[in-house]
This record gives C-alpha cells, structure tokens and sequence, in this order.
C-alpha cells in the first residue's frame, strides 16, 4: 500500500501532461501511487500514457470536469494521503518528501497545504531553490482565518478518508472547487501550512480575461451560497471564522471586478455578501464599495473614456 496517491484530472493535454508526470517521477520519495484521470481527452493523451506501463494508473470518464475527474481518483486511490497535482503544472524533486518530512513531524495532520510559485517559461523555475521547512500549525483549516498569507488551495496532501467522508469535490464546473473542498474539510483536526520551500510550480497560460473574471464570480457566488445554506462545518461557533476568510475572498474579487470594468459582476458580489459584511461587520467595504462602483462606472462612460 503506497504512502501517497498522485491524483491528476486532464483534458487534451497530452505534452504538458508529460512534463508533469516527469517532474512526479522525479521525486526524492518514492512511497507513491500515481493516478491519471482522463477527462473526455480526444488528443493523443490515452497512447502516451499507455506509453509508461504500470508507472501510471489509468482511469476515464466522460468530459464533466475536474471537480468530477478528481473525485473517481479519491474513490480509487490506495494511499493513506492524496496529493492533487493539475495535468499542466510542475513538480520539484523535493516536493513529495517535504509533505512527507511534515506529516511525520506534525503529527499527521489531516491537510497540508504547500505554496506554489508562478511560472509561463519551466526554465525560470530553476531559479527556486530547496529552503528549509518552515511550517505554520493550526488546529483545523478554519482556525487560520485571521492569516493573511495568500492562500494556494491547489496544493493540497489530504488524508485519503477524511476526503471521502466530505465527499469529496463538488462536481460543479466551477472555479475556486478547491476553496469549497477546504470549507467543507474545515473542522478536521489538524492543518499544517508549508510556508518554505516552494513545492508547486504553477503554470500560468495566455487566456480569455473575460471568462476568467465571470468563472471567478461564479465560484465565489457559490462559495456565499453554500455558507448561507449552512453547509460548511462548525456551526454557529465557527461562523466568524469561516466569514473571515470568505469575506476576504470576496472584497478581493469585488474589487478586482471593479477595476476590470465588469460592474455588474462586482454589483452582484457585494449584494450576495451584503447580510455577512453588516455581520461582521466590515464598515469601510461597506459604506466605501458603492461609491467606487459609481466612480468607476461613471469614469467609464464618459465621452473622453469612450474616445481612448
């Protein structure tokens, strides 16, 4: 029985996907299963890797997304721990071991959770070098609300049960899945954040502005909806916790919806986090994000903006 299960969800990315599993057969650690979900690829993703053997555990399904891909690798995994790689981004040879190093050291929390570095060229990731581990502790995800650390959800070693006792993923084709998956994890003993060495190279890709700013409205409308439904754990006595992190989320996004000209997006965002921010409250987001909203729109409209 292996320590860890690699799961990685992907779509008709056959190259990238390569140079991903070569950065995973790279590893220090070799206590590892390694399991690739196809995802409805119609490329040539299935020959390469039938190409590797029994280095890689194949599995398939119809085109429903990662939530869903990721989701069959949790049910089939052996590990005591799923690590969850994406089909496109990178590995350090060191990164399995250091999940490893604080696990043992920590006591086996139920999550870790690493920090990655961005990257559109693989050669600047040889600039990262291996620091010593440094680790911040907390009793559960929701006791480190007040860090304001950014937070790097798609870098995640989870206890393999735990994972499925919460069910897993949503199966919804949402962005921020993951930030749901920690909400819902919320409440298991033990949370361990690696601050040092970076473990994930995250690669960045050329895309459509506008999508990525309705998708990321979208999984932080969910996220609002899901807390007011009261599906996320800890009750009334962790609610301030789980406000203080999604409220956070969710000025941000506001903002950033703002300053990208998307009004009605932001409008929206505020709207659903109305009740919560009154609650907490947060007076200056409050009473200072409609008048931005207005100056912004208004800036936006006027005839020597439309002349640029």
């Amino acid at each position: 029985m292996p320590f860890f299960s690699v799961v990685i969800p992907t779509y008709n990315r056959a190259r990238l996907l390569e140079r991903t599993l070569a950065s995973v057969f790279a590893q220090e650690e070799t206590d590892y299963e390694v399991i690739v979900v196809d995802d409805g690829s119609t490329d040539d993703t299935l020959d390469m890797l039938a190409s590797l053997g029994e280095r890689v555990r194949v599995l398939r399904q119809r085109n429903a997304g990662p939530g869903a891909a990721r989701n069959q690798g949790i049910q089939a995994a052996l590990g005591e721990y799923v690590v969850f790689l994406d089909s496109d981004d990178l590995w350090f040879p060191w990164t399995l071991a250091v999940y490893r190093q604080v696990l043992r050291e920590q006591g086996q929390p139920t999550v870790v959770m690493g920090t990655a570095e961005s990257f559109h060229d693989e050669e600047t990731l040889s600039r990262v070098t291996r620091e010593p581990v440094r680790v911040v502790c907390f009793d559960d995800y929701l006791a480190s609300a007040r860090d304001r650390t950014p937070r790097t959800a798609c870098v995640l070693a989870v206890r393999t049960e735990a994972l499925r006792r919460v069910e897993g993923f949503t199966p919804l084709r949402i962005v921020a899945e993951d930030y749901d998956l920690l909400f819902r994890l919320g409440t298991e003993p033990g949370f361990a954040w690696v601050r040092s060495p970076v473990m994930v190279g995250y690669r960045k890709h050329p895309g459509s502005e506008s999508t990525m700013l309705e998708a990321t409205h979208e999984g932080m409308a969910y996220q609002l909806t899901q807390e007011r439904l009261g599906r996320y754990p800890g009750g009334t006595e962790r609610r301030r916790e789980r406000l203080e992190m999604l409220l956070y989320a969710t000025r941000h996004v506001s903002h950033v919806l703002v300053d990208h000209r998307r009004m009605s997006l932001a409008m929206d965002l505020y709207r659903r986090g109305l009740a919560f921010h009154l609650e907490v409250p947060r007076w200056r987001y409050l009473l200072g994000f409609l008048p931005k909203l207005v100056v912004r729109g208004l800036l936006q409209r006027s005839p020597s903006r439309q002349r640029e």
